[in-house]
């Protein structure tokens, strides 16, 4: 479920829940609304109110965590990435090959990973991350050192593969994160249930009804915000991509010819 539509459930969920029960609080027996009944209703909206929020803060730090730890994990695949490139300039003029092919991985990650964004490099290589990483590695394996000091750079470059790697995979598993279904269900559940138990016992009035619009709409919203950050790499709150493409530029810019 994306984000907007999940907002949206939730403000009908729960401005639809007060404006119900406003609509049929007059119909009721008056010792359904009477001052004791209003105390009994109150007690048991406090404990599911604090239970929400219990749930509400669980999820705003779980999701809030894991965008932190998104953006971390990019600026360190930034970061690998250069130290690659840095360790492949070692090697030229074998490494002008490799380092176009670095390149055109680095594109092809952009483009996997921010499906949404817009104005990132234009892809030269067809082919998967994934098969293009595979093909650079081989490119290394061919090379053929003739001093010490070439196969140690050879072995850099090697061991900065395998580092690239695992950081595609941490990247990847980034991207994958999401609110549980069952939280959301509850927490919705509980809230409209807070919102049934205003719309109760609060007179039906016009300043009454849009404090209630404004609540729920400030609530949807909340949700909204939490659940375009459980997707870090898309939506309107979105990690930016501007480390791979400053790495990209300067690989670019300084590569083999320039």
């Amino acid at each position: 479920m994306d984000a907007l539509t999940l907002g949206f459930i939730v403000f009908i969920a729960l401005f639809g829940g007060a404006a119900v029960a406003i609509r049929i609080a007059p119909s009721l027996p008056a010792h359904h609304l009477s001052k004791d009944s209003q105390d009994a209703v109150k007690l048991g909206v406090g404990m599911i109110a604090a239970m929400a929020s219990l749930v509400l803060g669980l999820m705003t730090a779980s999701v809030s965590g894991n965008f932190s730890n998104a953006s971390k994990d990019v600026s360190s695949y930034a970061l690998n990435l250069l130290s690659l490139d840095t360790d492949m300039r070692h090697f030229e003029p074998q490494s002008c090959a490799a380092q176009v092919l670095l390149a055109d991985y680095i594109r092809a990650v952009l483009h996997e990973t921010w499906t949404s964004a817009a104005d990132l490099p234009a892809r030269r290589n067809p082919a998967t991350s994934g098969q293009i990483l595979l093909q650079l590695d081989g490119m290394v394996h061919e090379w053929a050192p003739t001093t010490a000091d070439d196969t140690a750079v050879r072995t850099n470059v090697q061991n900065g593969l395998r580092t690239v790697l695992t950081s595609r995979w941490t990247v990847s598993q980034d991207s994958t994160a999401a609110i549980p279904t069952a939280f959301v269900v509850v927490l919705v559940a509980w809230l409209a249930l807070i919102f049934v138990s205003f719309g109760l016992y609060s007179p039906p009035n016009m300043v009454v009804v849009g404090s209630l619009l404004l609540c729920a709409a400030s609530i949807a919203g909340a949700l909204f915000l939490i659940s375009e950050m459980s997707g870090p790499f898309d939506g309107l709150v979105s990690i930016s991509p501007q480390p791979m493409v400053s790495v990209l530029d300067f690989i670019d810019s300084h590569g083999c010819g320039t």
